[in-house]
């Protein structure tokens, strides 16, 4: 038994990497059916001159004599094209050629340069609100094995925004095409039904790919302002949507709890949003339609079709101009779109119907992409216990070594009633800053500068600072971590002198050769698993993610942002790992009382905060906590139109409620074993950093 415990870290060091690589070969499996599609990455110049990555899955149906449908995806804020997976799994094993697309600044694909500007946008410069889906959506016509006439879009939040104004810009120059050829053949004296049938035949053979079919998921129907042709101030008297001249069939699926509904529907209760001003012009007039529902468009009464009278319509529309309409509720929030079956089967069915005639060999509803998310969930908890176990083994290296010491004891001790009272006040008061604070500093940090889309983003993106979701969590880290700081020196002042502590019960106490040390295992440790992380990604084409959570592989750009906002990081892992190990550890317990106060400590108040939000969410259909503070007052509705909602802090929320008590624990194993938190802070500052950097929108 003593030698099994000497040995736990390489043992638990090669379970790690075995269930790392296990997960990524079934991953990949799962990705390509068994082998049945194949994947390739791809990059393309788009129509403003960005450089765009996407990702294709081609089917083995897909041939040059057998074309096949394809569809386009595209994920939303802060995410990646990886996050579209599973409707990419599921597509391409019913015979759909998917394209999954990194949209401008996210994944692999970079911000385009300044300058551009686009025609159908006004000209105006640098605003290309397409985030490159209408370039994407041509890239189709490369491919001989792609059916052109049966092309669809599907879209998440911003990526659904995104596919509108793409699928608007197509339909625009195939328009511009049709009618100059119509004014030609006109004016060389030919019959108008002739003129129109050979500028159609001219525009059609344009080579402008146009969808067909599309998905909107978790956004709303794009209306604009018809005064300015902006979304701003955009009323039932005043909106338009640009595309209801489009013979193009759409559907749009919500969750009964999204939270973004108020934003984007101006409905609070997402369950309700048929009712919205937006959902009628996107419709032509229905409103307050039955989850399920199949209807023309421009029918006010929104009349059910069978889904036979469905696969009709949608396969008229371009002669009838009298497209396919429908609307799916889902019981679930924003994010979940991602990942819930009902909804991945709802897109499924919308494509089954309006890009195969309604055929499909297999049920919406029979999906294989679970396993891939599993494996995404068990290989990323392994890649992240894998950084300190690798930790825990190399410091058995005497170089490494060196910097180990007896732990000092904590400065709490629990030994009667009082003390046990008085520990549990100063437990609440560390716990109060973050929910108190969160909602205030991190705003709503949506900064996408070709959409010019820059809500309440606290901190501003700059030059330095390039990442808005990142700037509002490094400030909020920032700021608590100063005033976590400040009672902390109240408490260990106050209780310096009864519990005889000196600098050495801090943790803190390591000549600065040995925290040189602690530095480079930390670097290490953190460099030889991000690699194993990165070679896995290449060879099987698959990342751990799962949901809000992921650790994929970084490119240059991320990893310099990565360094630059390394040191407010590292600040705040060093002085909660000092509060976690000197003060909430209470001296003579068990240590896995330990590391239940020390991970509870580290989201309880957040954890509350979150319970009472989303709780109110679920029972009521309404946000516990809805708007930022400060947002709901008169002065600002005057200033801005609006209060801001806590939608987006919300959801970034999720990551922190897993990265937060796992790096607690990790720098408490840390301490444990080095007698210091100078380790546990560089390598939990590592983690945590890229925790939520690798999948973070780039701003500037």
């Amino acid at each position: 038994m003593k030698k099994l415990k000497k040995n736990a870290s390489p043992i638990v060091l090669i379970i790690c990497i075995l269930v790392m690589i296990i997960t990524s070969v079934v991953s990949g499996s799962i990705l390509t059916n068994g082998g049945k599609v194949r994947t390739e990455e791809l990059t393309f110049t788009t129509d403003i001159g960005a450089t765009a990555h996407a990702k294709l899955y081609i089917p083995e149906t897909a041939t040059a004599e057998t074309p096949a449908p394809a569809v386009l995806l595209c994920h939303g804020y802060t995410a990646s094209s990886d996050d579209m997976e599973p409707n990419a799994i599921e597509l391409s094993r019913r015979g759909y050629v998917v394209m999954t697309l990194d949209l401008y600044g996210h994944g692999e694909t970079p911000l385009p340069e300044s300058g551009y500007s686009q025609v159908e946008m006004g000209s105006v410069a640098d605003y290309a609100p397409d985030l490159g889906t209408f370039s994407a959506l041509q890239e189709f016509a490369k491919y001989d094995f792609v059916d052109l006439t049966k092309i669809g879009m599907l879209g998440h939040s911003m990526g659904t925004a995104a596919i509108q104004e793409g699928a608007y810009i197509a339909y625009t120059r195939w328009t511009a095409v049709y009618n100059a050829s119509l004014a030609q053949y006109t004016e060389e004296g030919m019959n108008e039904t002739d003129a129109a049938t050979a500028a159609y035949a001219d525009a059609m053979n344009s080579g402008i790919v146009l969808p067909g079919s599309m998905v909107l998921t978790g956004y709303n129907y794009n209306v604009r302002n018809t005064e300015d042709l902006t979304y701003n101030n955009v009323t039932e008297e005043n909106g338009v949507f640009p595309l209801y001249l489009a013979p193009v069939n759409i559907c749009t699926i919500e969750g009964e709890y999204d939270e973004f509904s108020g934003l984007l529907w101006g409905v609070d209760d997402a369950s309700k949003y048929t009712e919205s001003f937006k959902f009628k012009l996107g419709t032509g007039g229905a409103t307050n339609v039955e989850s399920g529902t199949y209807f023309l468009y421009g029918d006010p009464t929104a009349t059910p079709l069978s889904r036979e009278e469905a696969v009709a319509a949608a396969a008229s529309a371009a002669l009838t101009y009298q497209p396919l309409r429908a609307a799916y509720t889902f019981n679930g929030t924003h994010s979940d779109t991602y990942y819930d079956e009902t909804a991945i089967s709802y897109g499924i069915d919308f494509f089954d119907i309006t890009l195969k005639g309604g055929v499909s060999e297999l049920a919406a509803t029979d999906q294989v992409w679970h396993g891939r998310a599993a494996c995404g969930l068990i290989g990323l908890i392994a890649a992240l216990i894998s950084f300190v176990a690798l930790a825990m083994t190399l410091i058995r290296i005497p170089f490494f070594k060196a910097i180990c010491r007896e732990e000092a004891a904590s400065i709490s001790t629990i030994t009667d009633k009082k003390s046990g009272v008085k520990y549990a006040i100063w437990y609440i008061i560390f716990l109060l800053p973050a929910p108190l604070l969160y909602y205030a500093l991190v705003g709503y940090p949506y900064y996408m500068q070709p959409q010019w889309f820059k809500f309440l983003t606290k901190f501003m993106p700059n030059e330095i600072f390039n990442m808005a979701p990142m700037n509002s969590l490094m400030l909020f880290s920032g700021v608590v971590g100063i005033i976590v700081l400040v009672i902390y020196l109240i408490a260990y002042f106050t209780g310096k002198k009864k519990s005889q502590s000196t600098f050495d019960n801090t943790g803190l106490k390591l000549p600065a050769g040995k925290v040189f040390r602690a530095l480079l295992l930390a670097v290490i440790s953190f460099a030889l698993i991000y690699a194993l992380i990165t070679l896995l990604a290449a060879a099987t084409g698959s990342t751990f993610t799962f949901f809000k959570f992921s650790l994929q592989p970084m490119n240059l750009e991320r990893w310099i942002a990565f360094l630059k906002y390394l040191p407010v990081w590292f600040g705040f892992c060093l002085i909660v790992n000092v509060v976690y190990n000197s003060l909430t550890r209470i001296n003579g317990k068990k240590s896995i009382l330990n590391y239940i106060l020390i991970g509870f400590s580290s989201i309880g108040g957040l954890l509350i905060m979150f319970i009472y939000d989303y709780g109110t969410l679920f029972a009521t259909h309404v946000r516990g906590i809805q708007y930022i503070p400060g947002t709901t007052s008169e002065s600002w509705i005057a200033l801005t139109g609006m209060p801001f909602p806590t939608a987006l802090a919300g959801i970034m929320l999720f990551g922190l409620l897993l990265i937060l008590p796992l790096s607690a624990i990790f720098g408490r194993v840390l301490a444990k074993k080095t007698g210091s938190v100078w380790l546990g802070g560089f390598l939990t500052s590592f983690i945590i950093l890229a925790f939520t950097i690798c999948h973070m929108v780039i701003n500037v």
